[in-house]
């Protein structure tokens, strides 16, 4: 699943692919990869690709609109992309019929290139909601962890608040968005902390090394365009290069001490980390 850093890499070439492009045509393959429970008419230009968590999201205006003099009825919309498991969104010049396999929905350009909504599993989704609606609104999310508010303060608030294991307090969306089960396993590794040490019991020096992992794990991913390890790709069908950076995801022994790495089942997801190096 696109995590992070896989999604702010697919932001980021988008914005120098397709943002201020109009819209000129949606074909919808599957209809419930596409959700538009209020009709919008979304033929317009892109003025924005912004990223919360794990969501894409493109605000839409019409042409000729000005944006000072917008209102609630200016038939404006926003499109929320969620990738999930295997949702990838591929960019191709001049293929306003171009349809592959598992192809769910392709925007069509003036100019005639398309973006393509390609998902094998099925479980991605492209919503249209009311323009710049927020996106806690529509979504249970927590606070974006590479956003300005999410600071050590913050963190520590949540952390001493919850009696759960610190990996599954990272990857719980409602808290903390945008940090996925491989870059949990990295960020703690980095950390030297126990993924199943619980979260309220951190030392305050515990604390402040997650913390300060978080920030330089998915920084140091996005600058290597993300993790390529089963599905995901970037709009070009390029891989990402930061699996060849990983300490502990998909490892046997430990980067660190060469101990054998044990493998665990928290709630739903696996975790690889070093009961040496990771001491509880």
């Amino acid at each position: 699943m696109p995590e992070l850093p896989e999604v702010e890499t697919i932001k980021r070439d988008l914005e120098k692919q397709v943002l201020n492009k109009e819209i000129i045509n949606i074909r919808v393959i599957l209809d419930k990869a596409f959700e538009n429970p209020h009709g919008y008419d979304i033929k317009g230009k892109i003025i924005r690709i912004y990223r919360q968590g794990k969501y894409l999201l493109f605000d839409i205006i019409k042409q000729g609109v000005i944006l000072e003099s917008l209102t609630s009825s200016g038939g404006l919309c926003t499109l929320i992309i969620h990738l999930r498991m295997t949702g990838k969104l591929i960019y191709q010049p001049f293929c306003d019929d171009f349809v592959e396999k598992h192809s769910r929905v392709v925007l069509v350009f003036a100019d005639r290139d398309c973006l393509i909504f390609n998902d094998v599993r099925t479980f991605g989704k492209i919503e249209v909601v009311p323009f710049q609606t927020p996106l806690d609104r529509i979504k249970k999310i927590g606070i974006d962890v590479l956003a300005k508010k999410f600071d050590l303060k913050y963190f520590r608030e949540v952390c001493c608040a919850k009696k759960i294991a610190i990996k599954n307090l990272l990857l719980d969306q409602t808290i903390l968005a945008g940090i996925g089960n491989i870059y949990a396993q990295e960020i703690l590794f980095a950390a030297k902390v126990s993924p199943q040490k619980k979260a309220n019991v951190l030392s305050e020096k515990e604390i402040k090394k997650i913390y300060k992992n978080i920030h330089s794990i998915l920084s140091l991913a996005i600058i290597h365009n993300g993790t390529s390890i089963s599905d995901y790709r970037r709009i070009d069908e390029k891989s990402g290069e930061f699996q060849n950076f990983l300490k502990v995801y998909g490892k046997k022994n430990c980067a660190t001490c060469h101990s054998s790495l044990l493998k665990i089942k928290q709630g739903s997801r696996s975790t690889t980390y070093c009961a040496i190096c990771q001491k509880e």
